[in-house]
């Protein structure tokens, strides 16, 4: 049965079937790296946000206040709502805090400066 397909079709046949591997392969990969993908998200949120301030979790403007620690960070509601509303002289973030996903992704950097 196979032997009366033309060759070029068999060949077509073959590179598609390798195709949908590949792709199977790639979506299980990606998959799996999302967390990773989150992670490398949430800290470019921070180096371009909050790392002038807050380099390594810690806090340059008030050395007894740092992030590492904090009971800011006690859930993401709290971080959330301290970063809408911070104390001066910290500006508030709302192109964080309105994007659930920002929010997440620095929200989890974040805890992951402390080990938690």
């Amino acid at each position: 049965m196979f032997k009366s397909v033309p060759v070029f079709i068999r060949i077509l046949f073959f590179v598609f079937l390798i195709n949908v591997i590949f792709i199977m392969a790639y979506s299980s990969f990606s998959q799996e790296s999302n967390s990773k993908a989150d992670s490398v998200g949430g800290e470019k949120l921070f180096k371009a946000n909050c790392s002038g301030c807050h380099l390594n979790g810690t806090n340059l403007i008030k050395p007894n206040k740092p992030i590492i620690g904090s009971l800011k960070t006690k859930s993401q509601i709290t971080f959330g709502a301290f970063l809408e509303n911070p104390p001066p002289p910290m500006p508030k973030f709302a192109n964080i805090t309105a994007k659930p996903e920002n929010l997440n992704a620095l929200y989890n950097y974040v805890i992951s400066l402390m080990g938690k």
